[in-house]
């Protein structure tokens, strides 16, 4: 048997497993009530969500088992600086050969994909993303999982909502149960996978949509925990109670958080810009998966996603010497200030691994990061006489700012801390550096990290509720061609023909070639002293209707509602109505304000 009719076979089996699947659910949607299958669909959606979240967290361990299982913590391992070559490598293959248009990367596609497409996923993106982001950092790319989880969470949802039928806001409240789960099943923390969809992705849920959302949440943390356990979780169990005396700490902290933060976004979008330059996928793998493998050839600790590290930090307060760059040294002025180097040149690693053609995102880097600094801050302070210096305590905390700080997700950051501690000992401490990082990177960038990148794409700002609404709609849909429409020498006799046969009261004026490119507007308005005066229609009789148009702002194909609806408010409040026409100046038909504002109104019905 050839391999094209195994393949064959195989697809023809999965296709009848997933159909005989659909029509099983189907059947129990005919015999419960909507409320009752969509809570079945939020449990079954939050279920396979997670699975797919521990299937990938599986899959980076045991190929990091399996290549490095003869290397303790700490060791100088020469051979992994080469890996993330064919990790990037293999995993950029992938999207540009195997998945190619259906692979959407970053959570912006799906902020995209809910307000755009009807929050419609590719059904690929349910497994995609774990083929993909596996490669990526279990072979040695410094990148996190969580977004890759996070898109294979939201397919889920969506591919589950459109097999079954269910309208857009039930599709988006599923899209966002699968995010939810996996950010819970990531860190056993159901709280912040909810919070996660709500501040991140800004997916609107109402209040009675919460209870489904939070019990696919809790669904996804305890498959987590129960498949999973506490070694591969990220957990700390060294907290020390918050001391008021160590207030100026925690401040300071919040200072570099903001700062850090604001840093790693400059960075990332000037990289972004030069590895856009560049000319194909294989000079983008090469420039990036070479310059991270000389990174972490220097600075081993960037190596993958970076959990391990950071908790064998917490719990031991010691810095592995496993660089060539201090092996030999025991000064602790100069590990310091090689921590200060690992912590800025992760910000690069990160950003090479993504633009090299690696699959991940920001989340755990940011998380990593956020440790050092808090780390670097705690250390400081010993080297320089102190004491009783809650190392764990600022390492935790230090998490919580560079997370609020790089996604505007205060309260993910919050949540997530409290609960990978396993209690609120620290929710004081928490709350502030959070809200002082928040606060400081607010203050020079006003989107964050992805969502900037989202509305340099396409304009969208989710933080602005209106206008987000508003860009759901596409002018094309709206453009209708029922109008009289006459050549530019057209006569006032035909003109006033049919303008009795029509309901309209604007007609177009276009050339009189074949191609009809807009020349102007006449409105009914402007023609009533011929209509209704018999001599004035006398004396106009060889008027055209070149001479009554006037010359009207109008629309292109390529505009959006925002912009369509700034422009009705500079008409005349009688003239409502605009052209629209394409790149050639053709005339596509018109759109009427009252259509706008009647359908951005029936918009919202359906988003509440």
């Amino acid at each position: 048997m050839s391999k094209e009719s195994v393949t064959h076979i195989v697809e023809k089996l999965v296709r009848l497993i997933l159909t005989q699947l659909k029509f099983s659910i189907l059947l129990l949607k005919r015999r419960m009530t909507e409320q009752q299958f969509l809570v079945f669909c939020c449990l079954v959606v939050g279920c396979l969500a997670s699975l797919g979240a521990i299937a990938l967290k599986l899959f980076v361990v045991n190929l990091e088992h399996f290549f490095f299982e003869n290397s303790g913590f700490g060791d100088i391992v020469w051979y992994q600086a080469l890996m993330p070559i064919l990790g990037i490598g293999l995993s950029s293959f992938l999207i540009e050969k195997l998945y190619r248009k259906n692979f959407k990367k970053g959570n912006d596609k799906i902020v995209y994909a809910i307000a755009k497409q009807s929050s419609e996923l590719p059904l690929s993106q349910c497994y995609s993303h774990i083929t993909t982001a596996g490669l990526t950092v279990g072979l040695g790319g410094s990148c996190g999982l969580e977004s890759p989880m996070v898109a294979t969470g939201a397919a889920i949802g969506s591919n589950l909502a459109r097999a079954t039928f269910l309208p857009y806001k039930e599709r988006t409240l599923l899209l966002a149960c699968g995010i939810a789960s996996g950010i819970s099943s990531a860190f056993g923390a159901p709280i912040a996978g909810i919070l996660f969809a709500l501040e991140v992705l800004m997916i609107d849920v109402s209040i009675a949509s919460f209870i489904p959302l939070l019990m696919s949440s809790a669904s996804g943390a305890l498959l987590a925990k129960v498949l999973l356990g506490d070694n591969v979780l990220l957990t700390f169990k060294t907290i020390r109670d918050f001391n008021y005396s160590n207030l100026y700490l925690y401040v300071g902290l919040g200072l570099l958080a903001g700062c850090l933060c604001l840093l790693y976004t400059r960075i990332f979008h000037w990289i972004d810009h030069k590895f856009t330059a560049m000319n194909g996928p294989v000079k983008r793998w090469l420039v990036g998966a070479l310059l991270l493998s000389v990174l972490i050839f220097f600075f081993p600790q960037i190596f993958g996603e970076g959990y391990i590290f950071i908790k064998t930090l917490a719990e031991t307060g010691q810095f592995p010497h496993n660089s060539i760059l201090i092996a030999h040294t025991n000064n602790g002025w100069l590990i310091w200030l090689f921590i200060v180097g690992v912590m800025i040149f992760k910000i690069f690693a990160t950003a090479f691994t993504i633009m090299g053609g690696g699959n991940g995102g920001s989340f755990a880097p940011s998380l990593v990061i956020g440790a050092l600094l808090g780390f670097i801050v705690g250390r400081f302070f010993q080297l320089i006489g102190y004491t009783n210096v809650p190392i764990t305590n600022l390492i935790v905390v230090g998490m919580a700012g560079m997370l609020s700080g790089l996604f505007f997700a205060p309260l993910t950051a919050i949540f997530l801390s409290a609960e990978v501690t396993n209690g609120y000992s620290l929710f004081i401490p928490l709350m502030m550096v959070a809200a002082i990082s928040f606060f400081v990177m607010k203050s020079f960038e006003p989107l964050s990290l992805e969502m900037k990148k989202l509305f340099q794409q396409s304009e969208l700002d989710p933080t602005d509720k209106d206008r987000f609404a508003l860009s759901r709609l596409e002018l094309r849909i709206l453009i209708r061609k029922d109008y009289p429409v006459f050549k530019v020498h057209t006569g006032i006799s035909e003109i006033l023909s049919s303008i009795q046969r029509s309901d309209k009261d604007v007609y177009a004026v276009v050339s009189d070639g074949d191609k009809q490119h807009l020349e102007g507007v006449i409105y009914l308005n402007d023609m009533k002293f011929i209509i209704f005066d018999d001599k004035k229609r006398e004396e106009n009789a060889k008027v055209t209707a070149g001479d009554l148009m006037t010359k009207q702002k109008t629309l292109t194909n390529k505009d959006d509602m925002h912009s369509a609806i700034h422009k009705f408010e500079k008409l005349n409040s009688a003239k409502n109505v605009l052209p629209v026409i394409n790149e050639e100046g053709v005339w596509l038909g018109f759109i009427a304000k009252s259509s706008i504002l009647d359908r951005y109104r029936s918009e919202i019905i359906k988003m509440t």
